[in-house]
């Protein structure tokens, strides 16, 4: 009888253990999910401010480099010329940006959310590639311009390195801040980590 009632009292005991790590590991994972919801949605802010920030400067360049277009000669004409073309595609970039950010669910699971804030961070790190790529583009267009005195290949050339510097130091900045939410929400996982036999609960 001595034997069983211990055997019982180490059962109750094993129990009362595991609902104690059930309840942690489910109250966990709530906190989780709001703090999910919450980066999520400081995610999205960010990828729309970042669009009305690049959708401020494509407007500037259009219309200043219309008025310019018409009210300047030479290599400045062109300046002018592709500051315009060149921003109409600004703009319509962060026309889409900022309705695809807007479409974003601020509801989604761990995973998905994780997913996109990465896929986001990953598209600014290529697009500041790009940006490198275009600034020695409009060098190149630049110099050729001396060269063969082309009043066209200077201004576009110019334009080029300015579009280029401008969208360079806007990706970097926007992925700096954007990141910040990339790794606060992998912070999250801290506490529990899964192994292949099971998991480690830290307290």
């Amino acid at each position: 009888m001595k034997f069983c009632y211990k055997k019982n009292i180490l059962k109750f005991f094993l129990f009362l253990t595991l609902i104690l790590v059930t309840c942690q590991i489910s109250l966990h994972a709530q906190n989780t999910d709001i703090s999910t919801q919450s980066i999520l949605k400081k995610s999205i802010s960010t990828q729309k401010s970042g669009m009305i920030v690049l959708g401020s400067w494509a407007t500037l360049n259009i219309i200043s480099g219309s008025v310019g277009f018409f009210s300047s000669s030479e290599s400045v004409k062109y300046f002018h010329q592709m500051n315009t073309a060149w921003n109409i595609v600004n703009l319509s970039i962060a026309g889409f940006g900022y309705h695809g950010a807007s479409r974003l669910d601020p509801n989604l699971g761990y995973t998905e959310a994780l997913e996109k804030m990465r896929s986001f961070d990953k598209i600014l790190l290529i697009n500041a590639g790009l940006d490198l790529a275009y600034i020695g583009a409009g060098a190149w267009l630049w110099k050729r311009g001396i060269n063969k005195s082309s009043d066209r290949q200077i201004g576009y050339g110019k334009s080029v390195i300015l579009q280029g510097s401008f969208l360079l130091l806007f990706d970097t900045a926007l992925y700096l801040i954007h990141n910040k939410n990339t790794q606060k929400i992998l912070h999250l996982t801290e506490q529990l980590s899964f192994t292949g036999n099971g998991f480690i609960l830290q307290f």
